[in-house]
């Protein structure tokens, strides 16, 4: 495995998020292909850039048939069924048209606006030439797109043979070989635990209630499709797998936001996925690690209170160690 000496670090800004890569210095080329892949992923996925497929298919509800984000919608679809229907695309309708999240200006909707909201997976419709939608149907492909784009990445150096590196989009990180990672507390800037990959090709996301939120606190990101409200029993889900980024980013998406009992019962019935998670009250569960990492617990003193932040705030490009999720962001915005 080559020395972090041989290593080539390059951040820059795509998908709302800071996009780390790490590789061999050899790599070059690879690298820069790579940045590639992800902006045309972009182009296919983001809800800001009006030249986008999905910017496009939210406006006029209908598309020629984009490839990439054709696989993201049947993916989600999938994981839709996973997830008993905790994880939804159609959220769209609720986080883009009514909180406006990830825009420069965010709003506070009513509870009649939000229970009036039209959420419907089966209002996608894909066939060989188009993507349809319903007329009421916004996607918002947030919570996947991330994981989705660290995984095409990952084939595409896969394709190359090349075996030893770091992606990280944000919280969404993929580790080609043995790799150290730490999970930052939800409170502060601390870091609470160090995670060493047992195997190459782990999957790493996690999923946040308190960096991201409309005009108050409570009114984070992370909301529950089946009733139109926020998320309250876990501030930070952090899920590990092997070579799975997409599914592991939606169903961190869909953990933090189902009540605790259906959580804990989802992640015991899903032995392959490693979870560490910090409740509302500050406390630390976790389980099915032992095949996928060693866990090393630092101190973590802290009470269960959120830390002050703007509901814009944006990730140290320069912490891609440490498992952070701002979300989907508006480049505009995140730019500032």
């Amino acid at each position: 495995m080559p020395t972090q000496q041989e290593m080539q670090t390059r951040t820059q800004v795509l998908m709302g998020t800071f996009v780390s890569l790490a590789l061999p210095k050899t790599y070059s080329e690879q690298m820069a292909r790579s940045f590639e892949r992800i902006r045309t992923i972009e182009a296919s996925l983001s809800t800001y850039d009006p030249n986008a497929s999905l910017f496009i298919l939210n406006q006029t509800h209908r598309i020629a048939f984009d490839p990439y984000l054709a696989e993201a919608i049947s993916l989600s679809k999938e994981y839709y069924r996973q997830t008993y229907g905790y994880f939804d695309i159609t959220i769209g309708s609720i986080s883009k048209k009514l909180y406006h999240f990830g825009e420069e200006t965010t709003y506070s909707p009513s509870p009649e606006a939000l229970q009036a909201a039209y959420l419907d997976i089966h209002g996608i419709t894909i066939d060989a030439h188009h993507i349809l939608t319903d007329e009421k149907v916004t996607v918002d492909l947030g919570g996947m797109g991330k994981g989705y784009g660290a995984d095409k990445v990952a084939q595409f150096l896969d394709e190359q043979n090349i075996t030893a590196g770091v992606i990280a989009l944000s919280g969404d990180i993929r580790c080609l070989d043995l790799c150290e990672i730490y999970l930052q507390s939800p409170y502060s800037e601390q870091t609470f635990a160090k995670i060493t990959s047992k195997n190459p090709q782990l999957s790493i996301s996690t999923s946040g209630t308190y960096r991201r939120f409309a005009n108050t606190k409570e009114e984070h990101h992370l909301i529950d499709p089946k009733t139109a409200s926020q998320g309250r029993e876990f501030v930070s889900v952090s899920l590990f797998t092997t070579a799975d980024n997409a599914k592991i980013d939606a169903y961190a998406t869909a953990v933090s936001v189902m009540p605790r009992s259906e959580a804990l019962a989802f992640l015991k019935q899903h032995k392959e996925i490693g979870f560490v998670i910090v409740d509302k009250e500050g406390k630390i569960l976790y389980g099915n690690l032992a095949d996928l990492v060693e866990i090393a617990w630092l101190g973590y003193n802290e009470i269960a209170t959120s830390p002050s932040r703007s509901k814009n705030n944006s990730t140290n490009p320069d912490s891609a160690a440490s498992l952070i999720h701002p979300d989907t962001i508006n480049p505009k915005v995140i730019a500032k």
